[in-house]
């Protein structure tokens, strides 16, 4: 209880500073909040869930665990290259440096069923219906790491501390106390604080496990995106059976080239399964 007590009011204080004037340090990826949004780019991939598996069981953890692990590989992979005229060892000092945060989406339900949604649906249910959604400032870690894995571990890490917190239920009881007593204008200016201090959102959502079709047409894979706020990059992350999708929303005045970025992206992942797979061989000689 302690721990929780203290973890949380960190958190807060970290949550206040932020909504108050703590910005992310300028970089590649972070637009201007003053000037919105100028032209939206909507791009995808398709990756192999039992790739994410492979490292989230040899590596005991979530797959959101190494969803986020493979994103901070991916973004430092990107920045590296956007600093030209720089030595390497420049680089590497310019991303030590760096604070870079992203606003991640946490469902604050407990997990549904069939049975759950349709006692929602009965006549004079107390169940509610509408988003139940709370958002944690989540600092990335952006880097010029030797060991791939130490991505995830940092990510993790990061995960499980936020996890012990109750920045999560604070964020959208603010978000509904404001709703309440100042309407929507107040929510619209509280969110542009977080939103433009913040480099970027990011969620990911748990699709269907079995393939599904409509109208007798099989659907091959589920792509979606959102615009939050004034931030020029948006990720999110989508699972179908035995793929996950990585949609990203871009910016294109702030970030012209998303197709390297999500490749950037993709290529952490193999990297990270590559370091896994050596991890696990090495273990097996021993």
């Amino acid at each position: 209880m302690i721990r929780v007590t203290f973890t949380t009011l960190v958190e807060f204080f970290k949550l206040m500073l932020t909504i108050c004037f703590l910005r992310d340090t300028k970089n590649p990826l972070m637009g201007n909040p003053d000037d919105g949004i100028q032209s939206w780019k909507v791009i995808h991939r398709i990756i192999s869930f039992d790739d994410v598996k492979l490292v989230k069981n040899t590596m005991n953890m979530k797959v959101n665990d190494v969803l986020l692990g493979m994103t901070q590989a991916g973004l430092s992979r990107y920045l590296t290259t956007k600093y030209d005229g720089y030595t390497m060892i420049q680089k590497k000092e310019i991303l030590e440096n760096i604070r870079f945060r992203g606003a991640v989406a946490i469902n604050l339900r407990p997990t549904t069923n069939i049975e759950d949604l349709a006692n929602m649906m009965a006549k004079g249910s107390k169940c509610r219906w509408g988003n139940f959604i709370g958002t944690i400032i989540f600092p990335l870690w952006i880097k010029s790491e030797n060991d791939p894995l130490e991505y995830v571990r940092r990510a993790k890490a990061t995960m499980d501390r936020k996890k012990i917190s109750l920045e999560a239920f604070i964020f959208y009881g603010i978000i509904k106390f404001t709703m309440i007593f100042f309407g929507g204008k107040a929510v619209e200016a509280f969110g542009k604080r977080i939103f433009g201090n913040t480099s970027l959102a990011f969620s990911n959502v748990k699709g269907p496990d079995e393939e599904i079709s409509l109208f007798g047409h099989p659907i091959s894979y589920v792509a979606g995106s959102a615009l939050v706020g004034s931030q020029a990059l948006n990720i999110h992350f989508i699972s179908y059976v035995n793929k996950i999708v990585i949609n990203l929303a871009v910016d294109t005045t702030t970030i012209p080239d998303p197709h390297q970025l999500c490749d950037e992206i993709v290529e952490a992942l193999r990297i990270i399964k590559s370091a896994v797979q050596e991890k696990r061989s090495h273990k097996m000689e021993v």
